[in-house]
């Protein structure tokens, strides 16, 4: 079975699905979040100990690496460790000298966005074989739809379609393609979500005189998702999460928000305010759920009750253990509780409780 990554956002859209090998398309609005949320799963990676390249082709190199200083990353120290590079194809674009300072990405960086180019560097190192040092990176790009201002809509699908997802492939990326929406043909899009594993969609919309920002999952090849929109929020540093728990988890029913609130706070009690072990904290029997949420006690042993506890199981934010010493309604006692071990749960509890 394919392990999948740990990653800020996009765990949390769809948990455990996103792996190496994979090549996603993210399709992001103008006014968007889609650059404070790709540096902010960058900035996630990296804390983890994943191998990230940011492929620039709108900022600068300077700005990124300020960024995610702020996001508390010791930019240096992963540079460092080989576990952070910049792909710099927006400063030989402008007048901008490069700068010095960094790692850079060692095949393409540097260089004149060029389709024609590139994939024939590509190809000569396909033909040598990548070192393994080069294997297995998060590739996050900026904003790809630059390529076209340098190549035609055809030749960038060609060379994209021949060359750089093989490459992907052979490198064992997992690969975030980011295309700024409404600046090329329909086709243009079509031919690239066609052979991609996921597209991510990010928005803006204006509600109430403001201006709200949404992401949503809109493929996932090969496996049962959620494709409602969720809102995110831009928090301190630039940094985005996922909103509320509703829209953090993408709940399908009222049954499952109110569990996962009920555990949500019987966790906080355990934990915080009697001082128990995280591991011992909010364990809670079926008929406890019950009364806490106001059902009766028989409806959560029912195939429509158990449904919403079926759901939180499934999309991992909540576990269940069943206790073999102990008999209870039907059998043994089943409980459940919160799945705090696992960051985007963890993540969500301390917010909740700040």
């Amino acid at each position: 079975m394919v392990q999948g990554l740990d990653l800020e956002i996009l765990d949390e859209l769809a948990p455990g699905a996103f792996h190496y090998g994979m090549t996603c398309l993210v399709e992001f609005e103008p006014h968007s979040l889609w650059h404070e949320a790709s540096l902010t799963i960058t900035a996630g990676a990296l804390k983890k100990g994943i191998k990230t390249e940011y492929h620039l082709f709108e900022h600068s190199p300077s700005e990124v690496r300020s960024t995610l200083k702020d996001m508390g990353v010791e930019v240096e120290k992963y540079e460092e460790r080989g576990l952070f590079r910049i792909m710099d194809n927006y400063t030989p674009t402008t007048p901008l000298k490069g700068l010095a300072e960094g790692k850079a990405e060692p095949l393409l960086s540097g260089r004149t966005p060029d389709a024609g180019k590139w994939a024939e560097a590509i190809r000569k190192k396909m033909e040598a074989g990548f070192e393994e040092e080069e294997k297995k990176w998060l590739h996050i790009d900026d904003n790809e739809a630059v390529l076209l201002q340098f190549s035609d809509e055809d030749y960038v699908v060609k060379g994209w379609r021949a060359t750089f997802v093989p490459m992907a492939k052979a490198r064992g990326l997992l690969v975030l393609h980011a295309l700024l929406t409404g600046v090329a043909s329909d086709a243009y899009y079509r031919k690239r979500e066609a052979v991609v594993d996921a597209i991510i969609d990010v928005k803006s919309v204006e509600e109430g005189r403001r201006l709200q920002h949404y992401i949503r999952l809109r493929t996932l090849r090969g496996a049962k998702f959620d494709s409602s929109w969720r809102k995110i929020d831009l928090f301190e540093s630039n940094q985005v999460r996922l909103s509320s728990g509703k829209e953090v988890f993408g709940f399908q029913s009222e049954g499952a928000e109110k569990i996962f609130t009920y555990l949500l706070k019987s966790f906080v009690e355990d934990h915080l305010k009697e001082k128990r072990p995280a591991e011992s904290s909010g364990w809670r029997s079926l008929v406890e759920i019950a009364v806490g949420i106001g059902v009766a006690r028989t409806t959560l042993y029912s195939a429509e009750g158990s449904a919403p506890m079926k759901e939180l199981v499934r999309k991992g934010v909540v576990e269940r253990r069943v206790l073999a010493n102990q008999r209870g309604r039907g059998g043994r006692v089943t409980s459940m509780r919160i799945a705090y071990e696992k960051s985007f749960v963890k993540e969500y509890v301390d917010r909740y409780v700040r």
